[in-house]
């Protein structure tokens, strides 16, 4: 496959993965699919959907029906916040697990870690996540790395509680994996707040697209490509933990310009989602956060809810209808002890048994055969929304993705005859090529 100019042009063919490739970016942890990204998503903030349930401690929740709905896609899990030392609803996470959804609850000691310990509410806590018998997601006291948690400054102390919550999980609820996640900002403390590999089953990251950081004029942030803020956690962690993108959101509507932004939302969701199967295979759980923040008192800075710009969510439900975001969990059973729990292997000498996985995007390579429907794509770092992607067959165009929701399709090869074809990848932008790639493929009709 030739390339020239821009280094991190792609050219990718919808296949299902061989057992080794599998292997090649599946670590065994608890939860974690071999193949594909679970879809996930936050919508308790979201008043615009109408369907809630009000769980036995009080809180109303919104249905995911009526956000699927609207999105088009089956969500895999959602998540929501809950206060360490609060109850527990036990009939909420029962309702989403007899959905086949995981519950992810993002668990927070906003009292201090000093009220963490190994007593009484905490074993309880474990023994009803148990009962359930619901998967769940336990992402402990995030974003320890920033100032503005309660649980931030003393590293040690954070190890210490983050490393007794996930003992006793572990110890007494085997449908519980443990999340450590911090926030993408700042990155020179994130090392040292790592509890070890023991106490964590997968790492996460949180990150959100804005036009300004901390609703600063001085701080411009539309230049960042999403993916530059994921790079430090997912470089660090990735060869030995799945990573899951805790929370994401891109804003849409800014309350420091006073003014829509759907467009720099747009690109910024479809440069989200577009690049984790193509540049980020060991991301394997992506959640939107999909609220409006603008009607919080304590927070009134962007609105991120896709389900309230009509252009928004048409470019959310493009590019999270690939089979490669998964809609339930695949393949896993939940309530095995750890120790029985699919467990890494060589991928040269022990390959994964082939299961039921999907069609993803995967590197194009000389010699691959194809047939009518075979969906081709690309993908590169780019944050201008001025990137075209040409394809051709043999010489002649045959597709033009104009923004990065349409850097893909299919070709349709009853028009092409048996044999050796070429595809050819053309990526320009302001007219000016900047880069190619192209590949020979075997049509078989």
């Amino acid at each position: 496959m030739a390339l020239a100019g821009n280094d991190d042009l792609k050219l990718f063919i919808d296949r299902v993965p061989t057992p080794q490739e599998v292997a090649k970016n599946f670590t065994g942890a608890k939860f974690e699919p071999e193949v594909g990204c679970y879809l996930g998503a936050f919508i308790d903030l979201d008043y615009s959907l109408d369907s809630v349930y009000v769980d036995q401690v009080g809180k109303t929740r919104r249905l995911p029906s009526e956000f699927e709905q609207k999105t088009g896609r089956t969500h895999a899990t959602y998540f929501y916040y809950m206060a360490y030392g609060s109850r527990t609803a036990s009939d909420w996470i029962q309702k989403l697990g007899s959905e086949d959804k995981i519950v992810h609850i993002a668990l927070e000691p906003n009292n201090g870690l000093q009220w963490v310990k190994d007593d009484e509410y905490l074993n309880e806590l474990a023994i009803k996540f148990a009962a359930t018998k619901t998967p769940i997601f336990l992402r402990f006291a995030s974003e320890m790395n920033g100032t503005w948690t309660k649980y931030s400054g003393n590293s040690m102390l954070y190890k210490e509680k983050f490393q007794l919550v996930a003992k006793v999980m572990h110890e007494k609820a085997p449908n519980v994996a443990m999340v450590w996640c911090p926030y993408t900002t700042p990155t020179g403390p994130i090392e040292s707040f790592y509890p070890g590999d023991k106490s964590v089953d997968w790492v996460g990251v949180n990150l959100y697209s804005v036009t300004y950081f901390d609703q600063n004029k001085n701080k411009p942030a539309a230049q960042i490509h999403p993916v530059e803020m994921l790079d430090y956690v997912y470089n660090k962690y990735s060869a030995r933990k799945p990573i899951m993108v805790g929370e994401y959101g891109a804003t849409h509507y800014s309350a420091l310009e006073g003014k829509s932004v759907s467009d720099f939302a747009q690109r910024a969701i479809a440069a989200m989602y577009s690049s984790l199967p193509r540049a980020y295979p060991r991301v394997k759980c992506i959640n939107y956060f999909n609220g409006n923040n603008l009607i919080l008192d304590h927070r009134k800075n962007n609105n991120y809810a896709v389900t309230q710009d009509e252009n928004v969510l048409k470019t959310y439900a493009k590019v999270v209808s690939e089979d490669y975001f998964l809609s339930k969990p695949l393949g896993t059973d939940f309530l095995l002890p750890v120790e029985e729990a699919i467990v890494p292997v060589d991928a040269q000498d022990h390959p994964l048994p082939q299961a039921n996985w999907p069609e993803v995007a995967m590197p194009a390579k000389n010699g691959q055969r194809v047939t009518s429907g075979t969906m081709f794509s690309a993908w590169t770092q780019d944050h201008s929304g001025d990137v075209v992607m040409k394809f051709f067959v043999d010489g002649r165009v045959f597709w033009v993705g104009k923004n990065k929701e349409e850097w893909r399709v299919e070709l349709d090869t009853r028009k092409l005859q048996n044999g050796k074809h070429e595809i050819k990848l053309v990526a320009t932008k302001h007219g000016k090529v900047i880069g190619t790639q192209k590949v020979t493929v075997l049509v078989n009709n």
